[in-house]
C-alpha cells in the first residue's frame, strides 16, 4: 500500500488501497435535482392493479386443501407420488399475504430465493399452480398482481421485486432488471384452463404495455432483442462471443448481440397478445405486432441460423454466429417461426446423445460445449424444472 501510494500518476501521488475503497464505496447518490425519464404509456392507465386495495383474505394451509388437489396413481412408484405430495407441501407453506409496506395486491406464493419475487419463476409458478384445480389456483396465479402492481408508468416491470417494501431491485435501464417477457405466455395457458375472459381484459393492457417498453429498450435496428445472463435467467451460460468477458460481466452485460431465446420469445409474446386482443376486440392496437412478427421470423431464419451445427444461435454485431447450442433457442418451438426445412434438424439434438439426450434429460447447455458440467453447474448442464416443463410443452405441440 505504502508502494502504490507513492506512485505517480501525473496529477499528484496515488491513494492507497484503503483510500480507494474508502472514495469508491461513498454514497454517490445525488440527492437532488434528479430528472423523471418515464415517458408514460397511456395503457398503464388500464393497469387495475396500480389502483386497488389489497386483499385480505386467509392463506390455504396444505393440510386443509390436500382432499381437494388432485390425487395422482402411478402403481410401483411410491417414491414419485410421495414426491409429488411434498411439492404441493412445500409450495402451500411459502405463500404469503401482502403487507402494507410491499404495496402488493394479492396473497401469492414466494419465490423462495432471496425474499424477493422474480419475474421468470413466478410465471412458472403459474403452470404448476393451475393444477390446483379451481380451488387454489388463483392463489398461485394472482402472484403475477403483485408484479402489475409494480409497473412503471412507461410500462417498465422489474424482474425482481423486494418483498420487505416493493422496491425493484434493479434500475430499468440496467440490461438484466427485466425479463424473461414470459408473462403472457403464462396467462394464455391458465387462460386456456379457465377461459376466464375477464381476467384476460385487465391484463391484456398491462402486457403490451410492457412489450412495448421491451421493444424500445431491448432491440436492435434489424427488430432482433438483447438480454445478459441475468436477465434471460440462465445466469453462467457461456453465450458471450467475448470470450474473455468475466463471469460478471456475462451476467450484466448483453456483448452487442441479438440473444436467441429473447428474440424468439419476443415473437411468442407478438403472437399471444395478438390472439388475446382478437377476443377482446381490439384489433387496431396489434398492427405494429403483426408486423413485428413478421420481421422477427424474417431476421431469426436468415440471420440466426447456424448452418454449420443446424441450430438456432446468438448473433454477435458483425454478424458472426455462436456455436452454443442452449436450452433457451428451443422457446422458438412454441411459435410459428421455425422455417420449416429447419424443424427436423434442430429437433434432431434432442435425440442426440452428444448434446440433450443425456441419462437426464434436458440439459440448459448441450453435453459437447466445452463447457458444459456433467453436475449441472447451475445453467451449464443442469436439468431444471422450468426449461422442462416448457420442453414439454412444445413437444405436445409438435405432436
Amino acid at each position: 500500500k505504502k508502494k502504490m501510494s507513492n506512485q505517480k500518476l501525473g496529477y499528484g501521488e496515488r491513494l492507497t488501497e484503503d483510500e480507494l475503497k474508502k472514495r469508491w464505496t461513498a454514497d454517490k447518490v445525488i440527492p437532488a435535482p434528479t430528472f423523471d425519464t418515464h415517458v408514460p404509456n397511456k395503457l398503464v392507465e388500464e393497469n387495475i392493479f396500480r389502483l386497488v386495495a389489497p386483499e385480505n383474505q386467509e392463506l390455504p394451509t396444505f393440510e386443509s386443501s390436500k382432499s381437494l388437489l388432485p390425487v395422482p396413481f402411478w402403481e410401483g412408484h411410491d417414491d414419485a407420488v410421495s414426491c409429488y405430495w411434498r411439492t404441493w407441501e412445500i409450495a402451500f407453506s411459502n405463500l404469503r399475504k401482502p403487507t402494507k409496506e410491499n404495496g402488493f395486491v394479492s396473497n401469492y406464493i414466494d419465490t423462495a430465493f432471496n425474499n424477493c419475487l422474480f419475474m421468470w419463476d413466478s410465471s412458472f409458478i403459474v403452470m404448476f399452480g393451475r393444477y390446483a384445480g379451481h380451488q387454489f389456483s388463483s392463489t398461485f396465479h394472482n402472484t403475477l398482481n403483485n408484479i402489475y402492481a409494480c409497473q412503471h408508468s412507461d410500462g417498465f416491470m422489474c424482474r425482481e421485486i423486494r418483498e420487505s417494501d416493493g422496491k425493484d431491485m434493479w434500475s430499468r435501464y440496467d440490461t438484466c432488471s427485466t425479463g424473461p417477457n414470459i408473462l403472457a405466455w403464462a396467462e394464455w395457458e391458465s387462460f386456456c384452463n379457465t377461459g376466464d375472459e375477464n381476467r384476460l381484459k385487465n391484463i391484456f393492457p398491462i402486457l403490451l404495455a410492457f412489450h412495448q417498453w421491451f421493444r424500445e429498450n431491448r432491440s436492435w435496428q434489424d427488430g432482433s432483442y438483447f438480454s445478459c445472463g441475468g436477465g434471460c435467467g440462465m445466469d453462467n451460460q457461456p453465450r458471450q462471443l467475448n470470450k474473455e468477458m468475466s463471469k460478471k460481466a456475462v451476467f450484466y452485460c448483453h456483448g452487442h448481440m441479438s440473444w436467441i431465446d429473447t428474440t424468439f420469445q419476443q415473437v411468442l409474446n407478438c403472437e399471444i397478445l395478438i390472439r388475446m386482443a382478437n377476443i377482446l376486440k381490439r384489433h387496431n392496437e396489434i398492427k405494429d405486432l403483426i408486423d413485428e412478427k413478421e420481421k422477427l421470423k424474417t431476421t431469426i431464419n436468415e440471420k440466426m441460423w447456424n448452418e454449420n451445427i443446424e441450430f438456432y444461435c446468438d448473433k454477435s454485431s458483425d454478424g458472426k454466429l455462436s456455436n452454443i447450442k442452449t436450452i433457451g433457442a428451443y422457446w422458438g418451438l412454441l411459435t410459428n417461426s421455425i422455417d420449416e426445412q429447419k424443424l427436423s434438424k434442430f429437433i434432431s439434438h434432442l435425440s442426440d446423445e452428444k448434446a440433450f439426450n443425456r441419462p437426464h434429460r434436458v440439459p440448459s447447455l448441450s453435453a459437447d460445449h466445452e463447457n458444459y458440467s456433467a453436475d449441472g453447474g447451475y445453467w451449464l448442464g443442469a436439468v431444471w424444472a422450468p426449461t422442462n416443463a416448457k420442453n414439454i410443452e412444445l413437444l405436445m405441440k409438435l405432436v
